[in-house]
């Protein structure tokens, strides 16, 4: 198991790392060669903050600085899904050789805050090489976290709703569709688009509000037997950047991951 900072661990607290540790190992290869990539059940986390013990045990998970945000946090939701992002970046940034610790380094050792524009970024350490890029998202129910030091990463997990075929005008097109013909289910092909989208656009325009006419889907790999479907999206502007997408259905979800990389 990936060490955490001393203390008694509740049975919730066991029962959360047993899960992200096996969560992880399922979807690692989303994450490429030089990425990690952790989920959370929030189900799984929700027990810990609504006791004592467990509250006290999250807490010694973070930082002092991460600690200070968590409490001032009054509305439940939003408590939830920060700390479940933050626990599954750090389950990343433990596995991640070139996070700036040791391999047995503390949850609490990892200090994850929001820079300018919102997203989260740990802290460089005098004589390290910079600090790996990390991603976050959350999606009714799931934490999902990304890290990679070679280059910026994005990561989107996205629950298929009803609500993605109501707003499709607003964030695909036709042709896009079309490269997803051979998937039957309607919601999954949306939600495909819609994640490898975001993943892009926390990758590559963190600093925008929406991808809405920014990012295209111009290839879309679909071979049944493989569990990871490979797209690459375009990103508009002058020097029309490119970017390798791996998605994975999970259950009623889909993750999409990218980590920059310009070649499939």
């Amino acid at each position: 198991m990936t060490r955490i900072c001393p203390g008694l661990i509740p049975p919730a607290g066991r029962a959360l790392f047993s899960d992200l540790d096996a969560l992880a190992a399922r979807f690692s290869a989303l994450a490429g060669k030089n990425g990690r990539i952790a989920l959370l059940d929030l189900t799984r986390l929700q027990p810990l903050l609504e006791q004592d013990e467990g509250l006290r045990f999250v807490t010694t998970l973070l930082s002092p600085a991460e600690a200070r945000l968590f409490t001032g946090f009054t509305y439940p939701k939003r408590r939830l899904e920060w700390l479940g992002g933050r626990l599954a970046a750090k389950h990343c940034l433990s596995r991640h050789p070139a996070a700036g610790r040791t391999p047995a380094s503390w949850y609490c050792d990892y200090s994850l805050l929001p820079d300018g524009n919102g997203c989260p970024r740990l802290d460089t350490l005098p004589g390290h090489e910079p600090a790996p890029a990390i991603s976050i998202s959350h999606s009714r129910g799931y934490a999902a976290a990304l890290a990679s030091a070679t280059s910026a990463c994005g990561i989107d997990i996205q629950q298929k709703t009803a609500q993605l075929a109501k707003v499709r005008e607003r964030f695909t097109s036709e042709a896009e569709l079309a490269l997803l013909r051979r998937i039957p289910d309607q919601l999954t092909r949306l939600g495909m688009i819609w994640a490898a989208k975001e993943a892009v656009k926390k990758c590559l325009l963190f600093d925008q509000s929406t991808f809405f006419g920014t990012i295209s889907l111009i290839e879309f790999a679909h071979e049944p037997e493989e569990t990871i479907r490979m797209a690459r999206c375009q990103v508009v502007g002058p020097s029309r950047t490119s970017v390798v997408v791996r998605i994975a259905e999970f259950g009623d979800y889909l993750i999409a991951c990218t980590v920059g990389e310009r070649d499939a």
